[in-house]
């Protein structure tokens, strides 16, 4: 399978559930710059799927990104679909199994091979069938002994299934996509035959992680939760060799429904990979995005935890914003909330401009940018404080060991 030269245009789809499928417009790639042209009877909707750059009520048709020079000239909006890091390479493995140079892959093929697997309700059609689609239940230890190997630039003879799994979603840690079924806890593919089922994201270490990255961050999902800060249902599935992997509820799944989901990378055209975002902006964002006090005090709280709990890999795909089928949105939950040391040592989003040494003065002027009191402000702050200051508590809880519980401690205020 070869991508002809320039691809033809894809119809691009809001799957809320299984019989309501929305059309949203036709998404072309011509000169290496996309062009979308919203359907008219989503534009009769008054449904916005991007409503910073890319209203439906002042869209020309057909209309290039906001910034092309960002996103590979892709829309900031359909760019959120794409996988980075991990996904990306397993794109890239494939598309040497089947003799494609991944140089060749516009970002419009790589949507088609998204399909309708990626994060959130957007879907883009006619997808192109590269992934194995058997599914049936999963053995998550084969599958991290076979992410090490990718990652190991080694051969493997799952990575159709790796890519299946784990192919859209972001980050650069490996993981997949699963469904776990709660009556035997098995654990499944995307689409699980039969029986009650919840959609989760499992993690597998890097290179780079702890052998307790795990329990690290199942430790800081609980202690970010006492802190107040909107976290999704997380978990620890022990695998039978010892092992243990992380896993986070989808937050862009509820039984067959989907959310819309948009991060503030993709929103405001911020590059992910560089510092390029501050609390003020998201905040900002948030308000304008939800039109929600609580909203923009919730981004506070979790400003407040990163800066905290010494989270400083916060770049502009870690935040993201959910749109439910009646068009209102909200924060999502809060994700990937672990020690890091973050770019040269500072946060990838600054505090007011100050990447680090931000101290409890500067918090608590960020919380007016929210429109809190201060009063409200500190007790936020406050809440997160006495939660991170706890942090022996929730490590020695999910036993994490003993020299990650020494490194973080000596990070934590």
């Amino acid at each position: 399978m070869r991508p002809a030269p320039g691809p033809a245009p894809l119809t691009v789809t809001l799957r809320w559930d299984g019989g309501d499928i929305q059309t949203v417009g036709r998404l072309g790639y011509v000169g290496r710059v996309a062009r979308f042209e919203y359907d008219d009877a989503f534009l009769a909707s008054d449904l916005e799927i991007s409503p910073i750059h890319h209203r439906a009520d002042i869209a020309r048709r057909p209309f290039p990104p906001y910034d092309p020079a960002v996103f590979e000239g892709m829309h900031g909006v359909f760019h959120d679909s794409l996988p980075d890091g991990w996904g990306r390479l397993l794109m890239d493995r494939r598309a040497r199994e089947l003799g494609i140079d991944p140089a060749a892959l516009t970002p419009l093929d790589r949507l088609a091979w998204v399909g309708d697997r990626g994060i959130g309700a957007l879907c883009y059609a006619p997808d192109a069938d590269v992934w194995n689609a058997v599914e049936s239940a999963l053995d998550l230890d084969s599958l991290a002994v076979e992410t090490r190997g990718v990652l190991a630039g080694h051969a493997s003879d799952v990575i159709a299934e790796l890519g299946r799994l784990g192919g859209s979603p972001g980050g650069a840690r490996p993981k997949v996509t699963v469904a776990i079924d709660r009556q035997d806890g098995a654990v499944y593919g995307t689409a699980p035959p039969g029986g009650e089922h919840r959609h989760y994201l499992v993690k597998f270490r890097g290179h780079a992680d702890p052998e307790d990255a795990a329990r690290i961050e199942q430790a800081y999902a609980d202690m970010a939760q006492a802190a107040g800060v909107r976290v999704p249902e997380t978990r620890l599935i022990a695998g039978n060799g010892g092992q243990h992997y992380f896993a986070s509820r989808r937050f862009d799944r509820g039984g067959t429904g989907r959310l819309h989901a948009h991060t503030a990378s993709g929103l405001l055209y911020a590059d992910f990979r560089l510092p390029s975002l501050d609390y003020s902006t998201l905040i900002a964002l948030t308000r304008s995005v939800t039109r929600d006090r609580r909203e923009t005090s919730a981004m506070f709280a979790v400003a407040a935890f990163n800066v905290l709990a010494h989270n400083r890999d916060d770049h502009a795909r870690q935040f993201t914003f959910l749109m439910a089928r009646d068009g209102l949105w909200r924060l999502a939950p809060a994700y990937d909330l672990t020690y890091s040391g973050g770019p040269g040592g500072e946060h990838a989003t600054s505090v007011l401009g100050r990447g680090k040494r931000i101290t409890r003065k500067h918090l608590l002027e960020l919380g007016r940018h929210a429109d809190l009191s201060p009063a409200e402000a500190a007790r936020i702050v406050d809440r997160v404080s006495t939660a991170v200051a706890d942090w022996d508590r929730f490590a020695r809880k999910w036993d994490v060991g003993a020299a990650s519980r020494r490194k973080i401690a000596a990070a934590l205020p």
